[in-house]
């Protein structure tokens, strides 16, 4: 790869990054499936547990198919899905149509995870600047958050004059990551399918997650994050509305958050090196466990803003451990769109059990019950990912 493919591939990139979710939608996107999407709140946690079956099953074969075929051919027929759910999200009048958003939006959500992050870090392997993957991760991400902070300052305004008013604005805008993606240029040559090669590159992925225990740690250290913070952003409408913030607020409060989350992704390098490996485990697991546990025993408009600390870790949760599985990778380049996918299919996994047993825990003893219970298992199975990570992986 020439020096000017790798400056475009690395430019391209973060364009893709930067436009990857609808920008308008983020703070009302519960209130708008219950209300455009005529859903309650248990039967959206119920769709969402169904849909991540999806992500489960297709996952990790995407990513040995990224790993066959090339990363950026799977990137855009991920993106084609992914514009398909968003017409599906912005038209939507009753729940077939958020069931039918959702399951695209899975298949193409799939299609891309794992095989992005391999693209990126084949063209900084090519360009032989994979020490750079943290910064260059983290700045993507970070000015993707502090583009979704501004537009979500006017989400709340825009919901006020009309709620689908967002979704509509969004929509657009979903066309352009496409473009970018087909405009790249692949890192790893590609080669014709086989469904051979595939199996073949699916038994290598396999073979080491069993054998690596870092790997194995983190990936089930960073479904246990994702999962909570799932589970916690599915809360936000029904909590901010439980408090009486009114909806003009809810965007203001997102504009934070996603500031919240630049500033940490943006400056993911300097964290770690300021904090250490094991400060910023210590530091991800009390962000996403406490917050929770005051906003479930003090529910009160003013706890709304706790969702800000949790996105300390939203912001850095990616480039670090994203940046932990690809050194641990090393040098098997035909796996590791797989085991990137691995990380994925892991986090819906758990996220599937979890959203099946917090919806009907909601049902049945309401919000803040279920928030303090989920606060608590958190917190406990964080110091026991802590107390394995020192024991066996330190």
């Amino acid at each position: 790869m020439d020096p000017q493919q790798f400056r475009r591939n690395i430019f391209l990139y973060q364009v893709y990054v930067l436009l990857n979710e609808p920008l308008f939608w983020g703070p009302i996107v519960i209130t708008s499936m219950q209300r455009l999407g005529q859903m309650t709140l248990p039967e959206i946690y119920f769709m969402e547990a169904c849909v991540l079956c999806i992500c489960v099953l297709w996952d990790i074969p995407s990513g040995a198919l990224a790993d066959v075929i090339g990363r950026r051919r799977v990137i855009v027929i991920g993106r084609v899905f992914l514009c398909v759910s968003s017409f599906f999200f912005t038209t939507m009048t009753r729940p077939l149509h958020a069931w039918i958003a959702n399951i695209c939006w899975a298949i193409g959500f799939t299609m891309q995870s794992g095989a992005d992050s391999a693209f990126l870090y084949g063209t900084l392997k090519k360009g032989e600047d994979v020490s750079a993957y943290k910064q260059v991760q983290g700045r993507a991400v970070g000015n993707r958050y502090l583009l979704v902070a501004c537009t979500s300052l006017m989400t709340g305004f825009l919901a006020d004059v009309n709620l689908r008013l967002p979704l509509m604005m969004s929509f657009p805008l979903m066309f352009l990551p496409l473009l970018a993606a087909y405009c790249m240029t692949e890192p790893v040559r590609p080669k014709r399918y086989s469904i051979l090669r595939q199996l073949v590159i699916l038994r290598r992925g396999w073979r080491f997650f069993r054998t690596s225990t870092h790997v194995r740690w983190m990936i089930g250290f960073a479904a246990l994050l994702t999962t909570t913070e799932k589970l916690w952003f599915f809360t936000y409408n029904p909590y901010f509305e439980h408090v009486r913030l009114p909806l003009s607020h809810f965007g203001i409060v997102f504009f934070l958050l996603n500031i919240v989350a630049f500033i940490a992704s943006r400056y993911a390098t300097q964290m770690e090196r300021g904090l250490g490996e094991r400060g910023c485990i210590l530091l991800m697991i009390g962000c996403t466990s406490l917050p929770i546990l005051i906003m479930a025993s003090v529910p009160v408009a003013a706890c709304s803003y706790l969702v800000l600390v949790q996105n300390v870790v939203r912001g850095f949760k990616r480039p670090f451990a994203e940046d932990y599985l690809h050194r641990r990778i090393g040098d098997n380049e035909r796996i590791r769109a797989t085991i990137m996918s691995t990380q994925s299919s892991a986090a819906n996994l758990l996220s599937i059990i979890g959203l099946a047993l917090f919806g009907q825990m909601i049902a049945g003893v309401g919000l803040l019950t279920a928030l303090g219970v989920l606060g608590t298992g958190a917190l406990l199975f964080g110091v026991w990912s802590y107390r394995i990570y020192m024991k066996r992986i330190r």
